[in-house]
Parts: C-alpha cells; sequence; structure tokens
C-alpha cells in the first residue's frame, strides 16, 4: 500500500508540472529564464528613449555618414517592440544657431526610430540632439561637431 501511495504522488507531482507554462508544482517555478536583461523576460511598455546609435561628425549641409538610431525601452532596459509612436528629433544644445535637417520625425517600427539623412547646416562643435515622443522621458545624443 506504501508504494502505491508513493506511486501516485509522483504521478501527481508530474502531472501538475505543466512544461509550456514553466510552473512546475504548485506553480512554483522549476526551470531557468524569465527574470530581467536577456535571461528570457518579455518587455513590458515603454518608458523612455535611448540613442542607440549616436550622430556622427559629419560637413555642414551635408547628410550624416551614418544613420542616427532611438529605440523606446522598457524600465528594464528592453525594447518595447509594441511602440510605434512618432520620435522627433531636435537640437538641444546648438551652439551656432544652426538647422536641423532632413526628416528629422519618424514613427518607430518595432521600438526603433531611424533617421537616415539628418544634415546641420552650420559648423561648430558642442551639438547635442534631443529625441521626444509622447509621454516617453527625453534622450540626449552624446556632443558631436559639424565641420566647414
Amino acid at each position: 500500500m506504501r508504494r502505491l501511495a508513493i506511486g501516485l504522488l509522483i504521478v501527481a507531482a508530474v502531472a501538475a508540472c505543466d512544461p509550456t507554462t514553466d510552473e512546475g508544482i504548485l506553480g512554483f517555478g522549476v526551470g531557468g529564464g524569465g527574470g530581467g536583461g536577456d535571461g528570457g523576460g518579455t518587455a513590458g511598455v515603454a518608458t523612455h528613449l535611448v540613442f542607440t546609435q549616436q550622430p556622427a561628425t559629419t560637413q555642414a549641409t551635408a547628410a550624416m555618414p551614418s544613420a542616427v538610431v532611438v529605440q523606446a525601452e522598457d524600465g528594464l532596459g528592453q525594447v518595447d517592440t509594441t511602440y510605434s509612436g512618432v520620435v522627433t528629433l531636435m537640437l538641444s544644445s546648438n551652439p551656432d544657431s544652426a538647422t536641423l535637417g532632413g526628416n528629422f520625425s519618424v514613427s518607430a517600427l518595432n521600438g526603433v526610430a531611424t533617421f537616415s539623412n539628418l544634415t546641420i547646416d552650420k559648423a561648430d562643435t558642442g551639438y547635442v540632439l534631443s529625441a521626444a515622443s509622447g509621454s516617453l522621458t527625453i534622450a540626449r545624443s552624446s556632443k558631436f561637431a559639424i565641420t566647414p
């Protein structure tokens, strides 16, 4: 009778484990993954913007040699792949009253906004771009220069 009871407990324990949810017995986790970082958790709702590709030094009026990229991230630093809001760039540090040109307002795709044809019309150092979108916390780029 004792072996039968132990056997039934084992069967019940195995039945309680649902491998598709990683919940384990009585809802307690039994596997790895999940959590923050890249451990397999899912991203939350975007709270802030981050420059993932900074503006590059370039010549006045010429398009920047590489795209500027901004992504919408949640509080854990994961990109919110559902975010599709319009992201707008502006000069937040503008030492020479320059004008930002090109397409500086784009819709994010899978949480990422790519700006591929930005220009600034005056040479100087210390320029900084700001990225804004709705109620997300604004991001600021690193300083860069525009050459004559």
